[in-house]
C-alpha cells in the first residue's frame, strides 16, 4: 500500500515531534558531571547520526559505567527504534536515579511504551515524570506535551493552548524555543493553525536571537510545512529556500533537515510546473537520504516500513519527473533519463529488502555484486507503479525503452490481487485477467522480444506485482511460460549474473514428512501461520497441508498443552508426499538426504560445515510474512528463522563452497501481502545463495514432486539453466489435463541467478 501525500506528511510530522522531544530531554543530560563527554554523543544523535552516537556511547560505557552513559545509550537506541536493546538500559537508569533525572528516564520509558502501542503504560510514566520534575518547568512540559500527543484528537487543541501559555514561564531560551517548536509541530498535526503559527514563529525568533542555527532551520521547516498544508505554496517555497540557504551557510550537519527541505522544494516546484528545477531538488533530496541511509530507523511506528511510508515517495517523485522529461527528450538523453529512472527504482528495491530483513549489512554485501549489461537472449522488465499510471521500463540487447499505461494504482492493485487470489484458490475464471495483465506488461514489447531472440525474461516486480505469477500471463493463445523462461529478481544490483557451477555438484536434500519436537515450538503467530485456512488447499484437495484437507482445526480448538496437543499438531502438519520427494531426488542428485528425525538443526549445521554442497533442497513447512521476524522454516526439531538460516550457512565450509541454489519446496507467502514475497529473496541473501526457488502459495504434493523431479533432471542430466529447467517442468504440468490449472504449476518461482 502506498499512502497519500497527507498521510506521508503526517508520518513525517510525528517523526519530527519524537525527534524534538528527544532533543528537549537531551538538554538535561548536558548538566551531568560528565557533561562534556555526554554532550559529544548527544550532539551526534541530535545531528541525525544515530549509529555514530550509539557506537560513541558504547565505547564511552566501557570506560565509564555511569548511569548517565547507560541512559544516553538507551535514549539513542530508542530513537533508532531498537526497542529491545533500549529498554534494559533505560530501566537501569530509571531505577538508579531520583528526582528530575528519574523524570527524564520516566519520559523515555513512556516514549518506549507509546512506540509499542501501550498508551496506558506510557501515560503512567508521563504522569510520574510531571510529579518528579518538581521545579523544572521545562521537564514537566515535556511530559505534558507527550500526554497531549496521546490524548484524543479533539482534546489536543485545548491541551496545547494551555501548554503554550505555560511555556512562557521557562527561563532558558533554548529550552523555551524547543518547547515552542515541539508544541507548534504537534498543533499542526491537529490543524490548530493559530496555535501552531504562534509557537513556530516564536521558536524561529528565539533561535535567531540565541544563534542556534539548527533550531532556526527546524522552525523555518515547520512553518513551511504548515503553509504547504494550507495550500499557501508560494510562502512555503519561500520559507523552504530561506531555510536551505541558512543551513548551507552555517557550520554543522543539517542532512536530515535538508532532506525534508529539498523534498518540499521539489514538490512545490513540480506543482508550479518548474520541472527542471523540481528534478534538481529531488536529486539533492535523494543525495541527502543516501548519505544518512545507515541512520534511518528500519521501522517507524505501527510496524510499517520506514522506507515505504516516508522516503519511498521521494524516489517515486524523482522517477515521475525523469520519465516526464524523457517524453520530450531524444536519442542519448532519453536513454540516460530512462537508465536514471531505473537506477533510482533500484535504490527502492535495496531499501525494501533492508526494511524486510530488519538490517542492512546482508543487503549491502549482496549489493557489491557487479551489475553487468543485458545478457544475450535475456530481456529485463522493470515495472514501476506510480499514482496515476504504471510504467514498464524494458531493456534488451536492442536498448532500453518504456511503455506507459494510464491506470490508477488502486485499480491495478485490485486487478492483480484479485487475479492472484483466483489462481491461489484454484478458480476457473482467471483467463480474462491473465490476458489483460499480459496486454499491460508484456505485449507492448513483443516485437523486440522476438527480434532479439529472447528466451529468458528477468522481472523486477514492484509492490503488488510481487504477488503476480508472471509465468501465468496469457497472450490469448498460450501462457508466457510456454514461450519463455521467467525469473524474478529483487533488484538487479543484488543479483549475481555469473554463470552457474559447471562441474559435478552435490546436493543436501532434507525433508519433514512427519513433524517431530518442532511442533512444541509453535505458538502464537507461528502456529496461526502454518494453520491458516486456505481455500486453495481445501478446494483442490491435493495441497500439502492435510490439516485443511481433512478438517479445519482452528488454533483455538487445540489443547493449550500436553501430549494430545502435540499428537494433533504432528498429525495435522504431516507432509506425506515429502518422503517420496526426498527419495526420488536422491536418485537424481548426488549428495546427502535427511528425512524426519535426521533433519535436525544440528545435523544441518554439521552437513553445511563440510562445504560439499552446491544445492540445498528443504522440503518442509515454511512461511514468509511481512517481515523477516515473521518468517521461518520448520526442521524436525526446531524452527529456523531468517537469522537462524544465516547462522547455519555461515559455516566455514559454505564460505568455501557457496550455495548455488536454495529450494524451499513447501514454503508459502502470506496471502495478499505484497511484502511477503520479499522473504524468498531475503532467504537467498541470508543464505548467500545465488538463487532460490520458493512458492507463492501452498503447493500440491503431486505437482511438487513432479516439478522438482523434472527440474533437477533438467539441470543435473540435461545441462539446462535453472530458468529453463523450471520452465520445462511447468510446461510438463500444463500438458497434463489433471494438473494444467495454474494453481498446480504457477506458485513455483525462481528468484535470483537464472543460469
Amino acid at each position: 500500500m502506498r499512502f497519500s501525500k497527507e498521510r506521508q506528511m503526517s508520518i513525517l510530522r510525528w517523526a519530527v515531534v519524537r525527534f524534538l522531544l528527544a532533543m528537549l530531554l537531551a538538554l538535561g543530560a548536558q548538566a551531568a558531571p560528565d557533561s562534556q563527554a555526554l554532550a559529544r554523543g548527544v550532539a551526534l544523535r541530535n545531528g541525525g547520526n544515530l549509529q555514530q552516537a550509539i557506537d560513541y556511547f558504547r565505547a564511552l560505557g566501557t570506560a565509564d559505567e555511569s548511569v548517565a552513559v547507560s541512559g544516553e545509550l538507551g535514549a539513542s537506541l530508542l530513537q533508532a527504534r531498537r526497542y529491545d536493546e533500549a529498554e534494559p538500559l533505560l530501566r537501569q537508569a530509571y531505577d538508579k536515579t531520583n528526582g528530575s533525572e528519574r523524570a527524564r528516564y520516566a519520559i523515555e520509558l513512556g516514549n518506549l511504551a507509546a512506540a509499542r502501542h501501550r498508551p496506558a503504560e506510557a501515560l503512567r510514566f508521563y504522569a510520574e515524570a510531571r510529579t518528579l520534575a518538581g521545579g523544572e518547568v521545562a521537564l514537566a512540559l515535556v511530559a505534558r506535551i507527550n500526554e497531549a500527543r496521546l490524548a484524543d484528537r479533539r482534546e489536543r487543541p485545548a491541551l496545547l493552548a494551555a501548554i503554550s501559555r505555560d511555556i512562557a514561564g521557562v527561563n532558558a531560551a533554548q529550552a523555551r524555543a524547543r518547547l515552542r517548536l515541539t508544541a507548534g509541530t504537534l498543533a499542526s498535526e491537529v490543524s490548530s493553525v493559530q496555535i501552531a503559527y504562534e509557537n513556530l514563529d516564536e521558536a524561529r525568533i528565539l533561535a535567531a536571537e540565541i544563534g542556534d542555527v539548527r533550531l532556526e532551520v527546524e522552525a523555518l521547516d515547520a512553518l513551511a510545512q504548515l503553509y504547504e498544508a494550507q495550500g499557501r505554496n508560494d510562502e512555503a517555497l519561500r520559507l523552504s529556500r530561506r531555510a536551505i540557504t541558512r543551513a548551507q551557510a552555517a557550520d554543522g550537519v543539517f542532512t536530515d533537515l535538508l532532506l525534508r527541505l529539498e523534498w518540499r522544494q521539489g514538490r512545490l516546484l513540480a506543482a508550479k510546473g518548474a520541472q527542471d528545477e523540481a528534478r534538481a531538488a529531488y536529486l539533492r533530496a535523494i543525495e541527502q537520504v543516501e548519505s544518512i541511509r545507515q541512520d534511518i530507523p528500519i521501522e517507524y511506528e505501527s510496524g510499517r516500513s520506514s522506507f515505504r511510508d516516508t522516503l519511498e515517495p521521494i524516489y517515486l517523485g524523482l522517477i515521475d519527473l525523469l520519465l516526464k522529461k524523457a517524453d520530450t527528450a531524444g536519442g542519448s538523453e532519453r536513454v540516460a533519463l530512462l537508465r536514471r529512472a531505473r537506477d533510482t527504482a533500484e535504490l527502492i528495491k535495496q531499501s525494501e529488502l533492508q526494511d524486510y530483513l530488519g538490517e542492512r549489512c546482508s543487503v549491502d554485501a549482496a549489493q557489491n555484486r557487479t551489475q553487468a549489461g543485458v545478457a544475450p537472449g535475456t530481456a529485463i522488465f522493470y515495472p514501476i507503479i506510480l499514482k496515476d499510471r504504471i510504467e514498464v521500463i524494458f531493456e534488451s540487447g536492442a536498448g532500453i525503452r518504456r511503455h506507459t499505461t494510464a491506470l490508477d494504482a488502486p485499480l491495478l492493485r485490485h486487478l492483480v490481487s484479485s487475479y492472484a487470489e483466483k489462481l491461489r484458490d484454484g478458480e476457473a475464471d482467471y483467463h480474462d485477467n491473465a490476458v489483460k495483465l499480459y496486454d499491460i506488461l508484456v505485449r507492448p514489447f513483443e516485437r523486440e522480444i522476438v527480434a532479439q531472440q529472447v528466451h529468458t525474461l528477468l522481472v523486477v516486480p514492484d509492490g503488488v506485482l510481487r504477488l503476480l505469477p508472471w509465468s501465468t500471463l496469457h497472450d490469448g493463445q498460450q501462457f508466457l511460460v510456454q514461450k519463455y523462461s521467467v525469473v524474478i529478481n529483487s533488484g538487479l544490483s543484488m543479483t549475481s549474473q555469473t554463470a552457474g557451477h559447471s562441474e559435478a555438484f552435490s546436493a543436501l536434500v532434507a525433508g519433514m514428512a512427519e513433524p517431530g519436537p518442532v511442533v512444541e515450538q509453535l505458538s502464537g503467530s507461528s502456529l496461526a501461520q502454518v494453520m491458516a485456512p486456505s481455500t486453495a488447499r481445501s478446494a483442490l484437495n491435493l495441497a500439502r497441508q492435510p490439516v485443511l484437507r481433512k478438517l479445519t482445526l482452528s488454533t483455538r480448538a487445540l489443547p493449550t498443552s500436553g501430549a494430545e496437543r502435540t499428537a494433533l499438531l504432528k498429525e495435522q502438519l504431516a507432509l506425506p508426499g515429502v518422503r517420496l520427494e526426498v527419495e526420488s531426488l536422491a536418485k537424481i542428485l548426488p549428495g546427502t538426504s535427511l528425512l524426519d528425525a535426521t533433519f535436525t538443526t544440528t545435523r544441518l549445521s554439521d552437513e553445511f560445515e563440510k562445504g560439499e554442497y552446491h544445492i540445498a533442497h528443504l522440503a518442509t513447512h515454511g512461511f514468509f510474512g511481512s517481515t523477516a521476524d515473521e518468517s521461518f522454516i520448520m526442521a524436525y526439531d526446531n524452527l529456523v528463522t531468517m537469522d537462524g538460516l544465516q547462522k547455519l550457512l555461515q559455516a566455514e565450509g559454505v564460505r568455501k563452497t557457496p550455495i548455488e541454489l536454495l529450494t524451499l519446496s513447501a514454503c508459502e507467502t502470506a496471502e495478499g501481502d505484497d511484502r511477503s514475497p520479499l522473504g524468498i529473496a531475503g532467504a537467498a541473501i541470508k543464505a548467500k545463495a545465488k538463487s532460490v526457488i520458493g512458492s507463492l502459495w501452498p503447493v500440491s504434493d503431486k505437482a511438487a514432486q513432479q516439478v522438482m523431479e523434472r527440474f533437477y533432471s533438467g539441470i543435473a542430466r540435461d545441462g539446462l539453466s535453472k530458468a529453463e529447467a523450471l520452465r520445462r517442468a511447468q510446461v510438463m504440468l500444463i500438458a497434463n489435463p489433471d494438473l494444467s490449472h495454474p494453481f498446480y504449476w504457477a506458485p513455483f518461482i525462481l528468484v535470483g541467478n537464472w543460469r
